[in-house]
């Protein structure tokens, strides 16, 4: 992995992506980049949900918005949070929660599915991606560690790495494993420690530049409305990076079952018979 250092639009918005509260993206004049194009960048990363036995219907939430029943299946990018979640479901309905299962799915099934009960304005159904708590206390320390006075985080968390006399966005060298191309790319990561540990490298690879790098935060919920309003090449150089930990959980349960992990469209969402309990994490809001 060769580190580079690139500038220009790209570092720009990521560090105009956050302040607390949710972000209002204005208008773009141009037209974005395709959603197909949005979901291809987003399929290498893994999220995950509850199904039920069948292994064809989401367990849901029930809540009242506008006086109206709508059912939630919530996406996880933390494996451990929807574990705990499926043995809250078990300990408070046994009944609904009989046969019920994680599966990992790619963020862009996620998006597809969040992106299509977003165009049906009468759908009784949503979804809500759930950020890691621990991702969560990592970047506000470092928003209020560069002044930032807020306790909140607008949604989910992306770590990146700036570095020399400008701060610039440190880049990669990504091959493609099926058509052999190598790209210049931005990484983003899901979690604090991977960034931490792409900061280690960096400061081995060119120790200059490892002196003035510094991890900073963004949002993807930010980051996917600009791509869906502005169709710049930059924005189409992020590299999106799953967590280890998410993909250690699917590399067990590959060994587990001996079969790969479940890549196949997200679950439609179907109104359950009993309503599954909330999370205890506030629901992230979906992208725009």
């Amino acid at each position: 992995m060769k580190g580079l250092i690139r500038g220009g639009l790209i570092l720009s918005l990521l560090c105009g992506a956050v302040g607390g509260g949710h972000v209002e993206v204005p208008p773009a004049v141009a037209q974005g980049i395709p959603a197909k194009d949005i979901a291809e960048q987003l399929k290498t990363v893994p999220v995950f949900t509850l199904i039920d036995s069948t292994g064809k219907q989401s367990l849901t939430i029930t809540i009242k918005d506008g006086g109206k029943d709508k059912e939630i299946s919530f996406f996880f990018f933390s494996p451990q949070d929807a574990q705990t979640a499926l043995q809250r479901v078990q300990s408070q309905n046994p009944a609904l929660a009989k046969g019920a299962q994680i599966r990992a799915i790619g963020l862009d099934k996620a998006y597809e599915l969040a992106k299509s009960i977003q165009q049906n304005k009468d759908s009784k159904f949503d979804v809500s991606f759930q950020p890691e708590g621990a991702q969560v206390d990592a970047a506000l320390k470092i928003l209020q560690a560069s002044g930032q006075k807020t306790d909140k985080f607008p949604g989910i968390p992306l770590f990146f790495i700036t570095g020399g006399p400008q701060q610039a966005q440190l880049t990669v060298q990504v091959t493609d494993p099926k058509g052999g191309k190598t790209e210049e790319m931005a990484p983003m990561f899901f979690s604090r420690q991977d960034a931490d540990a792409f900061l280690s490298e960096v400061k081995k690879q060119d120790p200059k530049i490892g002196e003035s790098a510094k991890i900073q935060v963004s949002s993807l919920d930010r980051l996917v409305a600009l791509m869906e309003q502005k169709n710049d090449p930059e924005l189409r150089q992020l590299y999106f990076v799953p967590s280890s930990s998410a993909l250690r959980f699917i590399q067990q349960q590959q060994g587990n079952t001996g079969n790969r992990p479940q890549t196949q469209p997200a679950p439609r969402p179907q109104a359950s018979p009993t309503p599954a309990p909330r999370p205890q994490t506030s629901p992230a809001p979906k992208p725009q």
